[in-house]
């Protein structure tokens, strides 16, 4: 958590370069606005997942969420653009006939290429967890950490699909700490 912070931090000094007008991106239009295949202000969308077979109880979870660019946003030479951004999900996470609410909000850092179709995206949340105990599965605590990580395919400018792992886990703050490893298609719909 710490190094993605600071790898944040320092997107921030990389974005004050680009403001020089000298060294201004060229995918910048004469407003100074970022080129909308570029990267996208706000995303939308929705994950639907399953878990790997590590856990005693199969579970399934339903997800909405919400991504927002942050203002620091740097950009290579090359065309490489590396966003932060904050990520907030609600989701509903079901095994053993129990269905409980999943939520997280923390910072996420993409990495894609001007024009290109294809973003990268990790992060890592603090999150909560409604239910910690699912038939004989014990998630131990309701305070957890959410790591992610996934590949998003730009279909057309706005909507992309997109594959994402997550990691759950309460960090060995209680045991036991069996962990929960989710994988997830997604949808999404972009706001430029």
């Amino acid at each position: 958590m710490l190094v993605l912070s600071i790898v944040i931090a320092g997107a921030g000094s990389g974005r004050a370069a680009a403001e020089d007008p000298a060294q201004q991106s060229p995918e910048a239009d004469e407003t100074g606005r970022d080129d909308p295949t570029g990267i996208e202000k706000f995303v939308i969308g929705a994950r639907v997942g399953i878990n790997d077979k590590r856990n005693e109880e199969r579970f399934t979870k339903y997800e909405f969420f919400v991504d927002y660019t942050l203002p620091w946003v740097w950009r290579s030479k090359s065309g490489w653009i590396l966003a932060p951004k904050i990520d907030l999900t609600a989701a509903a996470l079901h095994a053993a006939g129990t269905t409980g609410f999943l939520g997280s909000l923390g910072p996420a850092l993409t990495v894609t290429k001007q024009g290109g179709r294809l973003v990268v995206e990790l992060g890592i949340s603090p999150a909560y967890l409604g239910e910690d105990i699912y038939g004989r599965e014990d998630l131990s605590g309701h305070i957890q950490f959410l790591t992610h990580g996934g590949l998003t395919i730009r279909v057309i400018r706005s909507l992309s699909i997109g594959y994402e792992f997550q990691h759950i886990s309460n960090a060995d703050i209680q045991q036991p700490n069996p962990g929960l490893n989710m994988h997830n298609i997604e949808i999404g719909y972009s706001f430029w």
